[in-house]
């Protein structure tokens, strides 16, 4: 009946109330918060460690992006000295080819003229002992008798000499007109 009478009084199921929250709170507070905070601060450090994670690896990531932009660039550079080596070695190796093409040209030219210089020397000799030789007889003939070794040479010198003057008014005529 004691206790039937206590909630009949106003306010002291308040009062019995308020201590079956508190005691409730007591006991959330030291058996079912702390496994949850230890949860929660868990979870709390694994979201902390993998936002550091991921922005280690977005650093990492613009190292290597940066590293491989200078990588391609470095490589860019290299290859165009190779291409600018390259050309002036095809520049060089064009000319030293044109050089000596035209040492050639030069020295097969040089050659010809003397071919063409000794082959003229050479038929101009001939042309000589044969005019020397006939104007021997001519003059055999003409005097009737052989003539002396002085005579001889003095007659084939003359008819030389002639017939350079002549070869070299027409050598000179012909050249001109050609």
């Amino acid at each position: 009946m004691l206790v039937s009478s206590l909630f009949l009084l106003p306010g002291f199921t308040f009062v019995l109330e308020l201590v079956a929250f508190v005691l409730v709170l007591w006991f959330i507070a030291h058996y079912a918060l702390p496994p949850l905070r230890k949860a929660m601060d868990e979870r709390a450090e694994h979201i902390r460690s993998s936002i550091q994670a991921a922005e280690d690896a977005k650093r990492d990531a613009e190292a290597s992006v940066v590293e491989r932009r200078q990588q391609l660039a470095a490589a860019r550079q290299e290859a165009r000295a190779i291409v600018d080596q390259a050309n002036a070695t095809a520049d060089q190796l064009r000319e030293e080819g044109r050089q000596r093409g035209q040492a050639e040209y030069d020295r097969l030219l040089t050659n010809a003229r003397v071919d063409i210089e000794q082959e003229r020397q050479r038929a101009r000799d001939e042309v000589m002992e044969d005019v020397g030789a006939l104007v021997l007889r001519a003059a055999e003939q003409v005097i009737g008798g052989a003539l002396d070794a002085e005579r001889h040479r003095a007659l084939v010198l003359e008819a030389i000499t002639a017939a350079e003057d002549t070869g070299h008014a027409g050598g000179v005529a012909g050249s001109s007109g050609g």
